[in-house]
């Protein structure tokens, strides 16, 4: 069965499959087309990942995009301790 497609989900979210076949979620957090911001994925196991935006990076979502995107995304725990005061 081919992944080659982005499903928009009724939350919001757009569904899309990894290079391996593996189901993951993504919706940007800012609302911009581009700058930053951030793009949250979350797997079908409720793993959760960060993808941080560049200063004046598109946030275009095409499959490509979004798997390389997530390749070089940061566990959504780690992003949330970075941001911590300490």
């Amino acid at each position: 069965m081919a992944h080659d497609h982005l499903e928009p989900l009724a939350d919001g979210f757009v569904a899309f499959h990894t290079a391996k076949g593996e189901r993951w979620r993504h919706k940007d957090v800012e609302a911009s087309r581009t700058g930053p911001g951030y793009r949250l994925f979350i797997s079908d196991r409720g793993e959760q990942r960060h993808y941080v935006f560049g200063p004046k990076e598109s946030h275009d979502a095409t499959l490509f995009d979004l798997r390389d995107q997530l390749t070089r995304s940061t566990p959504a725990d780690a992003a949330a301790s970075a941001n911590r005061p300490g």
